[in-house]
């Protein structure tokens, strides 16, 4: 049985306009409709650089992977950034794999990837 996603936002800061998400649990078919639905209700148009925390998130699909691909089309168009963090070995892996790691930045946590992605706002 898959366990759903669970979206926790950490910190938005209007200074910058990052706002800092973290997800937990399994992210495929079953709950991307639902993560999207959340963080679309979470995100405020003055978020233009997002970053993603995926230290608690035990299962990615593609289904996930393709959510990730909607969100950061959303925040280039705001004019800004985004970033992963905290991915598993293997959704590193993939991401790396795939080439996705191009479109992407990668930190090892979530302060880390505020902090770069800020550095600039």
């Amino acid at each position: 049985m898959t366990t759903p996603v669970h979206l926790t936002q950490i910190s938005a800061d209007p200074a910058t306009g990052a706002c800092v998400l973290a997800l937990a649990g399994e992210l495929d078919y079953i709950s991307a409709a639902q993560l999207r639905a959340d963080m679309e209700s979470t995100l405020r148009p003055e978020h233009r650089h997002l970053v993603l925390d995926l230290s608690g998130l035990e299962f990615c699909d593609s289904t996930g992977i393709r959510l990730f691909l909607v969100f950061r089309k959303l925040i280039l168009e705001r004019g800004g950034s985004i970033a992963l963090a905290g991915l598993t070995s293997r959704l590193e892996r993939v991401f790396h794999m795939t080439g996705l790691s191009q479109a992407f930045a990668l930190y090892p946590d979530a302060e880390q990837a505020r902090a770069a992605i800020t550095a600039d706002a």
